[in-house]
């Protein structure tokens, strides 16, 4: 392995591993944003994608291949408001070391330079920063690096001056931020950051570096105190959103190791629509986050961007999942082209990937939702038959446990299956009881034209469910005929009528029958 690349992944592995070894932790003091006990989870999972990229590149690789492999690695992994916002951070901190002739050549100067460049990324990532979290951090070990830099320290002395100002500014945060405060915690987005400069310090200085400096407290529960619980109330996440929305796009084509851009068009467009907002973007790659109330707008913004899938969740729902689902239950993926169903599938407990072209599905964005639904197991849904193929690739690959693709290629069978689940108790077998309502679900592909014949054709006395998804611009009117049909034919059935968002099939039709 060449020498200016060893320190590099020495640090960005032990860094990954830092993180999973305080994983649980973060995620219990997790209070800011919101109270979703992810943090950890959420920065751990980002940095293994960007060290899993590193380990596909070959022992010789050069400092720039492994800082290119890394950057592009954890944005495209990043997960949560506190992933982007350490993957844009270590991502512009890495290109201007890199410019600087590698961390293991890098100069007082130059290390001091970067920590500002990587707060000054992470701020211009958020719709509106607050500070008393990550971001207080990032701008304190850049002012503590740069007054070593003043007094003429050396390399390692200004590394650990950057840990030393990192390690107050966290303390601070308990106070500076109401949440935490109450909590009677630090932020846990700005401990995990702590977390990678303090492995910087020992990579460039020795593992003995830190030893005799103060040690910050993450909760009062170390003092004996114990910590404050501050459970997610239904008000919190409609102030501030109820559904995570995330995608990823491409920028304008640029040089890889140029300077990120930040697009702010994009964090005013997100920033409008909820909060939470991150937006990041390097190597040719824009990375977004947003909490929101209307994630049909949010998923919009990413379609015009040419992303290939949005990942959309209830952030109250997914709470629920990482805390009861997540390692004792199945959980329930949906895989849509259509951007107006996002919202009901993810309120009924799926973690929605929205795919508007199917034949630009990315595999890694399929793996993704499934980590994001459970680790135990996972039934995953699919609204045409190019998603189900790729979901059964998924189900079937070695290595890939618990993994279910169910017989759908339809977007009422994804609605029909994903409600069944829903009402899953535990113990239930999930993906039989899912499977058994697709079963009972019979499904057309129609237009406006010849809806009339189509639903005469479906419906039948015993169905109980009518559900007709409308494709963009086609108006609800459309669907009087279904109404009026099914009040003669099947007068007690519900019709649920969606604007898919979608562009064809004009309309698509599903009915199931009672069980």
């Amino acid at each position: 392995m060449p020498a200016e690349s060893h320190e590099l992944r020495h640090w960005l592995a032990s860094g990954a591993h830092a993180v999973k070894r305080a994983r649980n932790r973060l995620d219990a003091i997790n209070v800011f944003p919101v109270p979703d006990s992810d943090t950890g989870t959420n920065l751990y999972l980002t940095l293994q994608e960007g060290n899993r990229a590193v380990a596909k590149l070959p022992p010789t690789a050069s400092h720039r291949e492994v800082v290119a492999a890394f950057a592009r690695g954890a944005l495209l992994g990043a997960r949560g408001n506190s992933g982007v916002i350490v993957s844009q951070y270590l991502a512009a901190f890495l290109t201007h070391v890199d410019k600087a002739g590698g961390l293991s050549n890098a100069k007082p100067v130059s290390i001091a330079m970067a920590l500002q460049e990587a707060s000054d990324a992470a701020y211009g990532a958020v719709g509106a920063p607050v500070e008393g979290t990550i971001l207080s951090v990032a701008q304190a070990a850049s002012t503590g690096a740069a007054d070593a830099v003043a007094t003429k320290a050396d390399r390692n002395a200004v590394i650990v001056a950057a840990v030393v100002s990192a390690r107050a500014a966290l303390r601070s945060t308990s106070d500076e931020l109401p949440a935490a405060k109450a909590a009677g915690v630090v932020d846990a987005g700005a401990a995990g950051l702590v977390l990678q400069l303090e492995m910087l310090a020992e990579t460039l200085a020795g593992s003995g570096v830190l030893r005799d400096l103060d040690y910050v407290e993450w909760e009062l529960a170390s003092t004996g105190k114990g910590v404050v619980a501050v459970p997610a109330r239904h008000e919190d996440h409609e102030a501030g959103g109820a559904y995570e929305v995330m995608f990823v796009a491409t920028t304008p084509e640029r040089s890889p190791h140029a300077k990120p851009a930040p697009d702010h068009e994009l964090t005013q467009a997100l920033a409008a629509l909820g909060d939470s907002v991150a937006v990041t973007a390097s190597h040719g790659l824009v990375h977004a986050h947003v909490h929101t109330n209307v994630p049909d707008q949010a998923v919009e913004e990413g379609i015009v961007r040419h992303a290939r899938q949005i990942l959309v969740s209830a952030i109250a729902l997914g709470h629920a999942r990482e805390s009861h689902n997540s390692r004792q239950g199945t959980g329930m993926v949906a895989l849509t082209s259509c951007p107006g169903l996002a919202a009901p599938l993810a309120d009924a407990g799926a973690v929605v990937l929205v795919v508007p072209d199917p034949s630009r599905l990315k595999r890694r964005e399929l793996r993704r939702a499934v980590r994001e639904a459970s680790s135990h197991g996972v039934v995953i849904a699919a609204g045409n038959a190019p998603l189900r193929a790729a979901a059964e690739e998924l189900a079937a690959r070695k290595g890939v446990d618990r993994v279910v693709a169910l017989p759908a290629d339809h977007e009422a069978h994804v609605i029909a299956a994903i409600a069944a689940g829903a009402t899953v108790t535990p113990g239930e077998p999930l993906a039989e009881v899912m499977r058994q309502a697709l079963a009972r679900c019979d499904v057309a592909r129609s237009s406006p034209d010849a809806i009339d014949d189509d639903a005469d054709r479906l419906l039948q006395p015993d169905t109980e469910v009518v559900t007709v998804i409308l494709a963009r611009g086609v108006s609800d009117a459309t669907a009087d005929s279904v109404r009026l049909s099914a009040a003669a034919v099947c007068p007690h059935a519900d019709v649920t009528v969606y604007q898919g968002g979608h562009l064809e099939p004009g309309v698509l039709i599903g009915v199931e029958r009672g069980a």
